[in-house]
């Protein structure tokens, strides 16, 4: 049974006085492109693009090549972040990336991506895990690094999410598209992250959860070795987002009053509102909640889909890049993760 009496923790005041800011953002999006349609005929299923499209919010995605792996396209965002800024690979204090299965399950896909970006320099680069949340809490993770001397952390996210995912469950087989988007964070002489706020509740751990395929194929021992293989790419589970419909609210509601109290602000002080798009529902729900209106936020989940880790940094790069996000503004970061694990950052630009 849930435990409707769930507690948000108080956040704790914190002791940075060495600030850091966004120094550059850039993405890289596979030139495919499959719509709801050609999934439908491709697999055979017994729906129509229009019902995926209300039930989800995504009418297409991008889709990697067959030979591309995860660090081919967290490549590409990254060289094109640090040539904005005109920093080399081995000018990073560190290298962070998030992920959904990466390149191998050892070496970390960070020792990839630096190998790819032609690093000289033992630069420190490891991944941070967390599925959708990754990004927030590898941005946390940069700011305490500046604060202790760190001068520019790169943080490269997403890869390929669609690949290693049911081709016939409704709930994944249309949600998720592929896509990278690299941010680098530097030393500021002015603060630009006002707080920081992440939670998690392990109530809802099997709400949505990714196992490994060696253990699929421990639970299917009965299969051939065929229906084995063909499970490998079965890896991401989704239940009925609806069972946490309640908790999604009294989170956004408790990761905005901690960030509030921590940065003194209030909604109204907010420019822009920045949601992982986990389905067009939550966004929608979680805008709700702030009482923020649609035209306060950025979607990419029509024409993108669900890229996991690389959705807020790509909201972040779609921003900068169309004029949405302007010097001065304050932005709130917010998302809702696996686990169910979560939180938020506000950033003033």
């Amino acid at each position: 049974m849930r435990n409707l009496k769930y507690i948000f923790p108080e956040n704790k005041t914190k002791s940075i006085n060495r600030f850091c800011e966004i120094k550059a953002t850039a993405s890289y999006i596979p030139e495919k492109s499959i719509n709801n349609e050609q999934i439908i005929e491709k697999f055979g299923l017994p729906f129509k693009p229009s019902f995926i499209s209300k039930s989800l919010g995504v009418e297409s995605r991008f889709i990697a090549e067959d030979n591309q792996s995860d660090s081919d396209l967290l490549v590409i965002s990254a060289d094109k972040c640090l040539k904005q800024s005109n920093i080399k690979a081995e000018d990073l204090s560190r290298l962070i990336v998030n992920k959904y299965y990466g390149d191998n399950l050892l070496p970390m896909t960070a020792s990839v991506l630096q190998r790819k970006l032609g690093s000289n320099t033992a630069v420190h680069a490891f991944d941070i895990e967390g599925g959708i949340s990754a990004f927030l809490h590898a941005l946390d993770a940069a700011a305490r690094f500046i604060s202790t001397g760190d001068e520019n952390i790169l943080i490269s996210s997403g890869g390929i999410s669609s690949k290693m995912i049911n081709k016939t469950d409704p709930r994944v087989a249309f949600l998720f598209g592929d896509g990278a988007a690299s941010v680098l964070v530097g030393h500021s002489e002015q603060p630009h992250i006002l707080a920081s706020y992440f939670y998690s509740n392990h109530e809802f751990y099997e709400l949505a959860t990714a196992i490994t395929p060696l253990t699929l194929i421990e639970e299917k021992r009965a299969m051939t070795i065929e229906e084995q293989m063909a499970s490998v790419y079965d890896t991401y589970s989704m239940g009925n987002w609806k069972e946490a419909e309640t908790f999604y609210k009294e989170a956004v509601l408790a990761v905005s009053k901690n960030l509030f109290l921590e940065s003194g602000l209030k909604i109204e002080d907010i420019d822009l509102v920045l949601v992982t798009e986990n389905n067009r529902k939550i966004w929608e729900l979680t805008l709700d909640v702030l009482g923020v209106r649609e035209n306060k936020s950025i979607s990419l989940i029509k024409s993108h889909g669900n890229t996991m880790s690389a959705m807020l940094p790509l909201l972040l790069d779609n921003g900068f890049a169309t004029g949405q996000i302007q010097k001065g503004m304050n932005i709130m970061l917010i998302s809702h993760g696996e686990g169910l694990s979560g939180g938020g950052i506000l950033y003033k630009v």
